[in-house]
């Protein structure tokens, strides 16, 4: 048995990471993730979610086209930083509701992106290969292999010329970019509101942290991964201030990996080797000082298992919860390649943050004397125009004309007479637990003067 100086040891390492963190951001005033993770407050978030299930109410799309959920900026095993194989994720892919995968891999000279990646229908779900290079979600036609070095708006223009797609990424790194010949940009990327998180980040990186929350994951999983929402306002701001340069249709980002967590495995001479969810080593430490944090290990001490041996894994960023977090619902005729591109390249589609409420249905339209303009339409303003919307709940909603709030209104429905020329999109929250949360991103209308 351990003696109590071992365990007193144990704890200490096990709150070493978050101390040490808390003294190095003792004045900084900005809430954090890590403040999210407490039993309290994701009991509160899951009986709050739980509720606005009960409370929503189906939609029915108006006009032509279907609505299909898209996650893009996801990682496979092609990527160095990924173990994840197609079947998983695609199982991953169903249970959070979605319909296409746009993978987006690190490319290598081993294998060819577009001609290798992961690509049509599997058990319903759509996939379609793309790479995260030159700054770029980028989805081409034709292989680009020898082409890696090429300036990124040199890139973006190559697979445009394909009648291929691609987006800025990771915008909180390249605010001055504008290339030509873009899609559009990502407007909220799971990676980046989890760096921001500057504690929660910290901690992230300690593996004895992670034990310590181990029980709590387990119990509100979604609600843990989706503690780290934060509103995206710098990526908001530069896609208004791209949109009225030109088009851009807005994606989200969930940036899925499934690579955060902690493994451990039982090593020889009574230690336990602590990897991440890569087999990257960690931590070698005696198992008598990890007991105390992990009962489920005790099997180990009693000669059940062998050296290698597996005892606990926690993995933090599921591929099911990362791909629920948010989705890009896209306006289509089908589920297709050529359909999701051609709805991409319209910017028929809306952002949604799922794991709060399921968002299907969502309507948002202008509609003039005679006429019903769909998200992304680029038409000449009217003084008849109306920006207008429903939704399967009542929210906060607010209209952002030219990069700034114009309007603001509460309810299940939104009608707003457009005064001006100018770019219009809309935002709509919800309350979760007492605290406002972005719920939908609509693409703009462009409503040109003549």
């Amino acid at each position: 048995m351990p003696s109590s100086l071992q365990r007193l040891i144990a704890c200490g390492l096990a709150g070493l990471a978050g101390i040490a963190v808390t003294l190095l951001v003792a004045e900084q005033t900005q809430a954090d993730a890590f403040d999210r993770l407490t039993e309290e407050r994701l009991g509160r978030v899951h009986e709050a979610v739980t509720t606005l299930r009960t409370r929503r109410t189906s939609q029915q799309r108006i006009g032509p086209y279907r609505e299909y959920r898209v996650n893009l900026h996801v990682h496979s095993a092609f990527s160095h930083d990924s173990r994840g194989e197609l079947p998983a994720i695609v199982a991953a892919a169903k249970r959070a509701g979605t319909d296409v995968l746009m993978f987006t891999e690190h490319p290598a000279d081993h294998y060819d992106f577009v001609t290798d990646g992961h690509s049509g229908l599997h058990d319903g779900v759509l996939c379609i290969p793309g790479a995260e290079t030159n700054g770029l979600l980028t989805f081409p036609k034709a292989s680009m292999a020898g082409q890696g070095t090429l300036e990124p708006a040199d890139y973006a223009r190559r697979v445009r010329q394909q009648g291929g797609l691609s987006f800025l990424s990771h915008l909180e790194e390249r605010l001055d970019w504008n290339l030509p010949g873009l899609t559009g940009c990502e407007i909220y990327n799971t990676h980046a509101d989890a760096k921001e998180e500057e504690r929660l980040f910290a901690s992230l990186q300690n593996p004895l942290w992670l034990l310590r929350i181990a029980s709590l994951i387990k119990a509100y999983p979604q609600e843990a991964f989706s503690a780290l929402q934060d509103d995206p306002r710098l990526y908001l701001d530069r896609w208004d201030e791209l949109c009225q340069i030109a088009p851009h249709t807005g994606v989200s980002a969930n940036d899925a990996h499934e690579n955060v967590g902690v493994v451990i495995k039982l090593a020889a001479d009574g230690k336990v080797a602590i990897t991440d969810p890569l087999d990257d080593p960690l931590l070698t430490l005696d198992l008598a000082l990890v007991k105390p944090l992990l009962p489920a290990v005790d099997q180990a001490a009693e000669g059940t298992a062998s050296e290698g041996a597996e005892l606990f894994r926690m993995q933090l960023d599921p591929y099911e919860y990362s791909l629920r977090h948010v989705g890009t619902h896209v306006l289509a005729r089908e589920q297709t390649r050529p359909g999701i591109e051609e709805a991409l390249l319209a910017g028929r589609a809306f952002v949604a943050f799922d794991w709060i409420a399921d968002s299907r249905g969502f309507n948002c339209w202008v509609r003039g004397s005679t006429q019903r303009h769909e998200l992304g339409s680029v038409v000449p303003w009217t003084e008849a125009q109306r920006l207008q919307a429903t939704a399967p709940l009542p929210g906060h909603w607010r209209v952002i004309g030219d990069g700034r709030c114009v309007h603001e209104t509460d309810g299940a429905t939104l009608d707003f007479p457009v005064p001006a020329p100018g770019t219009y999109r809309v935002e709509l929250s919800l309350d979760v637990a007492g605290e406002p949360h972005l719920w939908v991103l609509t693409n703009p209308f462009y409503l040109r003067d003549r």
